[in-house]
């Protein structure tokens, strides 16, 4: 059992998609760690955040919805936080679940729908 979305954008452990969000943000400077909801001593509210990572940041691992405009902030956001690596062909690495969540989120933009997580 674990993460599944619609458009193909992730299907996968929890823990997988979590490392997922932790490697992101450290990509663009900052640590999940120092954050409330992802660590119990965390001080930092979520909505701190000015990223258009954000709503993937601040989104449920198991259930909910992104929306259309959610789903083009966060593959701008995937864009910029991969500037900041090399890329890495290498099958189930971070890099390439970021291409994937992107394309799921690119698809589900040009469809104007939302990605639904199970």
């Amino acid at each position: 059992m674990g993460l599944d979305t619609t458009h193909e954008a992730w299907h996968g452990p929890y823990s997988s998609f979590n490392q997922f969000r932790y490697w992101l943000a450290n990509l663009i400077g900052i640590s999940l760690n120092d954050y409330i909801g992802y660590n119990e001593n965390g001080t930092k509210d979520l909505t701190s955040i000015n990223h258009p990572l954000m709503p993937l940041f601040n989104h449920s691992d198991c259930d909910g919805k992104l929306t259309s405009d959610e789903c083009k902030q966060i593959a701008e956001g995937i864009d910029s936080a991969l500037k900041n690596t090399e890329p890495d062909e290498q099958p189930y690495s971070h890099y390439q679940e970021a291409i994937t969540f992107r394309d799921g989120c690119l698809l589900a933009y040009s469809k104007n729908e939302e990605i639904e997580f199970h």
